[in-house]
């Protein structure tokens, strides 16, 4: 199997982020760590998505883990350029 082939298989339309619930999730799990205040508007009551993206848990907690790392990465860059 080559490189492509493997991107391919694993990102294409039968991988990871194959459905826009699968990646919205991982988005809201990046963003409440990168940004880690409340919202500044909640959601209306009434309001209905195309699908619940937290239904999709294991996008959001590897978005979770993701925004830790971009975190651990800016504070390494800060670190070697303030010192």
């Amino acid at each position: 199997m080559t490189f492509i082939e493997f991107l391919r298989k694993t990102f294409g339309p039968d991988g990871i982020f194959s459905s826009g619930q699968e990646g919205h999730a991982f988005l809201i799990g990046v963003s409440e760590v990168v940004c880690p205040w409340k919202p500044r508007w909640n959601m209306p009551e009434d309001y209905v998505a195309n699908g619940n993206p937290l239904y999709e848990y294991h996008y959001y907690m590897f978005g979770r883990a993701v925004g830790i790392l971009a975190w651990l990465t800016i504070g390494c860059v800060i670190k070697v350029v303030l010192f």
